[in-house]
């Protein structure tokens, strides 16, 4: 999508007019194609740029004394342009994903990918508890006691990335109020380690680290690289990097108890007790990033500057990300 300045125009087939100003009202009619709306336009493509390093380590300990235990350690970056799948089509295309921000630059929507994980370690163990002996040799009790087993499997893992956007930046485009394709700002003065430092109770990241990025009339609009300016208040695409922080850290433990009964010569009777979420810990969602949501959740900004001046709930954790523990119990019969 072009933005016009008066030694660049651009003609309009439609009006028959040369188009010298930018405003958010003429975005539409600088588009490329008339007659769509500047909402439908974004950048859908089917391939990308990515990296991914990794350094990986596992432990096994055979059965032994009635253990088995198996750890694997993940220590990863995984760097893209764009991470998924589905784009054009409410998500039907699956082999293309929308890119974000600057569309004519992809290197600016370069970061961590989508499904970064920077650690990540699993370990499982299965148990199998020593027989205790009862004075009765084949009783109920020795048929009670025998034939224990516990398992289990940890998880513990980094966060995923956070896309910090703005869904009503990026109007000198005609892309404001739709589809979520502009970032924010940093404030004046403020970098990636502003938004994790002096963060405000209740809230996850530091809100005040983000404005909108607003362009006044008569000033160069950043994204152009000096090479238009608005005629009219607006806002641009943001500077803001793709994913620039990283959620809360996950952690779960399932476990299993498992007692077998001997049926008849090999046939066994296993019931088990399984729990999941064992802990019942809370593994808390991504925080609200959608700039918007200061003014969707009752907060405010400054309409000159773009700065925040109450956040409402953009920045806070709002939902957890797992269920409450659940217990299962289960009944099989192996012959």
């Amino acid at each position: 999508m072009s933005v016009g300045v008066p030694i660049c125009s651009i003609f309009n087939e439609v009006i028959g007019a040369f188009i010298t100003t930018n405003t958010p009202a003429n975005a539409a009619l600088r588009a490329p194609l008339q007659g769509v709306t500047t909402q439908g336009y974004f950048q859908d493509q089917s391939d990308g740029q990515s990296t991914y390093h990794s350094l990986q380590v596992s432990v096994t300990r055979r059965l032994s004394k009635g253990l088995q235990l198996l750890g694997s350690y993940t220590f990863s970056k995984s760097i893209d342009n764009a991470s998924g799948a589905g784009g054009a089509g409410g998500g039907n295309a699956l082999d293309s994903g929308i890119l974000q921000g600057n569309q004519r630059d992809n290197r600016a929507n370069r970061g961590l990918s989508d499904f970064d994980r920077k650690h990540r370690a699993v370990v499982s163990f299965l148990w199998e508890l020593p027989s205790i002996q009862s004075s009765e040799s084949g009783g109920v009790k020795e048929a009670l006691l025998a034939g224990w087993q516990v398992a289990g499997i940890a998880t513990m893992m980094s966060g995923q990335p956070i896309d910090i956007i703005d869904t009503f930046a990026g109007s000198l485009y005609g892309l404001a109020g739709g589809l979520p394709l502009a970032r924010p700002n940093f404030a004046p003065g403020a970098t990636i380690a502003s938004a994790t430092s002096n963060v405000p109770s209740g809230y996850f990241f530091n809100p005040f680290a983000f404005a909108r990025p607003i362009v006044t009339p008569g000033q160069l609009i950043p994204s152009s690289n000096g090479t238009a300016t608005a005629a009219a208040a607006g806002t641009d695409i943001g500077n803001v990097g793709r994913n620039v922080l990283r959620g809360p850290r996950q952690n779960n433990l399932d476990l299993s108890i498992i007692k077998r009964f001997n049926v008849w010569r090999s046939s066994s009777l296993e019931f088990r007790t399984e729990f999941f979420n064992v802990f019942n810990h809370v593994n808390l969602a991504a925080p609200v990033s959608d700039l918007n949501a200061v003014i969707s959740s009752g907060g405010s900004i400054n309409p000159a500057t773009g700065e925040i001046i109450n956040p409402g709930s953009f920045g806070k954790i709002t939902a957890a990300s797992n269920n409450p523990r659940i217990i299962q119990f289960a009944l099989k019969l192996s012959f």
